[in-house]
C-alpha cells in the first residue's frame, strides 16, 4: 500500500478498502483521502486528530465529498435526475400554483456530478469522492455510464447524459475511495466490470496491536478466533 502514496500521481484513481467490521476502514479512508489531496504520505507518528482536522478542512472546502450507498439510492441522486418546477408564464420559478403557472421538469445534478464539475474547474487541485458501504447499493443502476467513465484509461472521455443532454466526463484529478464491509457481502458478489476498475485493499484484524488483559493473551485469542471463523 505504501508505494501508492509516494506521490499522488502514482495512487490508483479508484480504490476500495474492504474487510470485516472494526478493522480500520473508516480510519484509513480519512488518512488516504488526506494523502491523496496533499500528494504525500502521512508520517506514522502523526496523531489521528490532526489528520482528521485537515480532512474536515478539505471537506468544508469541497475537495472531499462523503456519501453512503444504500438500497434506495438511485442514479438520479448520484449523477443527475429531473424534478418538477412550478413556473409562471414568463418562465420564472414560483412557489404558488395558479391559472397562470405551469409545471416543467428540469434536470438537476447529483452529488457525484457536482464534484466532477468542481474538479474540472480546478485541474491543479485534487478531489476525493468517498463512497461508504459501496456494496450496499445497486451499483450498476447507481453508476450508469460511470462504469465506463471512471476507468483510468477513459478519464476525460465525454458522454451525453440522458436527462440534461449535456456532455459529461470524470476528470483525472478526482479520486474515488470506497469502503466495503465483507460481513454484508463478498467481493465476488460485485459486478465483474466494477471489480476491474477498482484496486482492492484488504483491511484485516491486527492481533499484534492488542496486549494482555487480566492475564489473557488477547493477541493469541483473536488469532485463534479468526482461524476458527
Amino acid at each position: 500500500m505504501e508505494e501508492y502514496y509516494q506521490r499522488s500521481s502514482e495512487a490508483p484513481l479508484n480504490q476500495i478498502l474492504y474487510g470485516p467490521p472494526g478493522t480500520g476502514k473508516t480510519y484509513n479512508v480519512v488518512k488516504y483521502a488526506v494523502e491523496l489531496i496533499e500528494g504525500e504520505k502521512i508520517s506514522e507518528g502523526e496523531p489521528y486528530s490532526a489528520i482528521r482536522a485537515r480532512y474536515d478542512q478539505y471537506a468544508a472546502s469541497g475537495q472531499i465529498k462523503f456519501t453512503t450507498f444504500h438500497q434506495s439510492l438511485s442514479y438520479e441522486e448520484f449523477v443527475e435526475g429531473i424534478r418538477p418546477v412550478v413556473v409562471d408564464r414568463y418562465g420564472n420559478d414560483t412557489n404558488t400554483a395558479h391559472s397562470d403557472t405551469t409545471v416543467i421538469y428540469r434536470p438537476y445534478n447529483g452529488v457525484f456530478k457536482m464534484l466532477c464539475e468542481k474538479a474540472s474547474k480546478s485541474p491543479n487541485m485534487k478531489f476525493v469522492a468517498i463512497i461508504d458501504e459501496i456494496n450496499r447499493g445497486n451499483i450498476s443502476r447507481i453508476f450508469g455510464e460511470l462504469i465506463t467513465l471512471i476507468k483510468e484509461s477513459k478519464r476525460g472521455t465525454s458522454v451525453i447524459l440522458p436527462y440534461s443532454q449535456t456532455e459529461f466526463s470524470v476528470p483525472k484529478n478526482l479520486y474515488i475511495l470506497g469502503t466495503m464491509n465483507t460481513a454484508d457481502r463478498s467481493i465476488a458478489m460485485l459486478d465483474t466490470a466494477l471489480r476491474r476498475r477498482f484496486d482492492f485493499t484488504e483491511m484485516m484484524p491486527q492481533p499484534s496491536l492488542l496486549g494482555d488483559c487480566d492475564g489473557v493473551d488477547l493477541c493469541e485469542l483473536l488469532t485463534a478466533l479468526n482461524e476458527r471463523i
